[in-house]
């Protein structure tokens, strides 16, 4: 394996962990709202921001890169 095809490899696997993570950033004010005890964020839009901005910056990521991917190969001789 070059070290190329395992930067990208690394590359697309961080990006496929922050989709989740985005997902549940995106949801936890919902789900410490009915929560007792939970301490209010001081910065109260954040995590739904910063998890909009993961799973947003994720798929662009992956779907640029495949689409890059499938054009290289399309300029592959059989």
């Amino acid at each position: 394996m070059s070290e190329s095809t395992l930067k990208r490899s690394l590359h697309r696997g961080v990006a496929t962990l922050l989709v989740p993570l985005g997902l549940l950033l995106i949801q936890a004010q919902v789900i410490t709202r009915n929560l007792a005890g939970v301490v209010e964020s001081p910065l109260p839009g954040l995590s739904r921001a910063v998890g909009t901005a993961f799973v947003v910056g994720a798929t662009l990521y992956l779907l640029a890169s495949g689409l890059r991917q499938v054009y290289r190969a399309a300029d592959t001789p059989f």
